[in-house]
């Protein structure tokens, strides 16, 4: 039936939005301009962030086409190329039990119909023969992390994110995926909640990283917000 389907109705390239081949999540001129090596930020926890693309050109499109214009074939082609990223960095150390994304509060993924991040996270689990589990859950009436300043993010979130179960996290080694990572803020902070529940060790990966983050201007702007916390609960 789907491949009926898809030679009435063939499915398009993601990035130049040419008609593909049965069971093709891009096109091999597309495929072939991937980048070679993912691209790897430190997070202001300690962490790193694997992601293969830069958050730029086709890759923004193809991310955006995905999120707001409801074209989830997009989803199968980003997972592909992360999860090859994180065999390429965590290669030597693909220990980590469960697979979990970064939550979106009930409100916003009635607005959207599913959270993107989550789909990524399971294409992501099926290819990397790992189980995924929802692990964290988002307030409504959260702002928007986006339209926020780095310190209006680290404030926010701290009211935000929950732990769904912490027996499901005590002593796990966990993969912490986002589609997209601006400032490191919000993955610093999921990865903050899950590691105070318990968790081993978390690795943190994304399907882009925004084009001119800055690890410098990020750290000294989290441990400002984090000074001033601080201060506020003296």
């Amino acid at each position: 039936m789907n491949r009926i389907l898809a030679f009435f109705c063939p499915p398009k390239c993601p990035y130049c939005s040419k008609p593909l081949k049965y069971d093709m999540t891009e096109c091999l001129v597309c495929r072939a301009k991937f980048p070679k090596m993912p691209r790897i930020e430190p997070l202001p926890t300690g962490e790193i962030c694997v992601a293969p693309f830069t958050y730029s050109s086709v890759i923004r499109k193809a991310i955006l086409d995905y999120k707001f214009k409801g074209k989830k074939f997009n989803a199968e082609s980003l997972a592909g190329a992360m999860a090859a990223s994180i065999r390429n960095v965590y290669n030597k150390d693909m220990s980590f039990e469960l697979i979990t994304c970064v939550p979106m509060s009930n409100d916003r993924k009635k607005v959207r119909g599913f959270n993107q991040s989550e789909l990524i996270a399971q294409y992501a689990a099926k290819l990397l023969d790992k189980p995924f589990e929802k692990l964290l859950c988002r307030d409504d009436g959260a702002m928007i992390q986006h339209e926020l300043t780095y310190e209006q993010r680290i404030n926010n979130q701290d009211k935000t994110f929950h732990v769904l179960s912490a027996e499901r996290i005590k002593g796990k080694k966990l993969l912490l995926i986002d589609d997209v990572m601006t400032t490191g803020s919000t993955l610093s902070r999921c990865s903050s909640i899950l590691k105070d529940a318990g968790a081993e060790r978390v690795f943190c990966a994304a399907v882009a990283i925004v084009k001119g983050y800055s690890f410098t201007n990020t750290i000294t702007c989290y441990q400002a917000a984090k000074q001033k916390e601080k201060k506020k609960g003296c």
